[in-house]
């Protein structure tokens, strides 16, 4: 069963959200979900749960940087996740659509 979702094609109800539903999130984009994206969307989903809102993108750096070393960043975030790395993010990843996302 597909979750559904609203016309930006972030999720109508954020419960819905599962591992299979982010796959077939990613599959809008054309990224199969690796380790490596799995990491990144742990990263954010942790944040949410922690303060209730998707993580800016400059956040979402830092906690990159963090956790994962210093070799990431904005660049990281756009081969994983494409020209517009915070809202494909946030779409996978099944959160509420980012305040800094056009």
């Amino acid at each position: 069963m597909i979750a559904a979702r609203d016309s930006e094609g972030f999720l109508k109800r954020l419960k819905d959200w599962n591992e299979t539903t982010a796959q077939q999130i990613a599959d809008d984009y054309n990224i199969t979900l690796s380790a490596a994206h799995w990491q990144v969307i742990a990263l954010v989903r942790n944040y949410f749960n922690t303060y209730g809102l998707s993580p800016t993108t400059r956040v979402t750096v830092n906690l990159l940087k963090q956790s994962l070393g210093t070799d990431t960043g904005s660049i990281y975030l756009m081969k994983l996740f494409g020209g517009r790395p915070r809202r494909a993010l946030a779409q996978i990843a099944g959160l509420p659509k980012p305040t800094d996302c056009d």
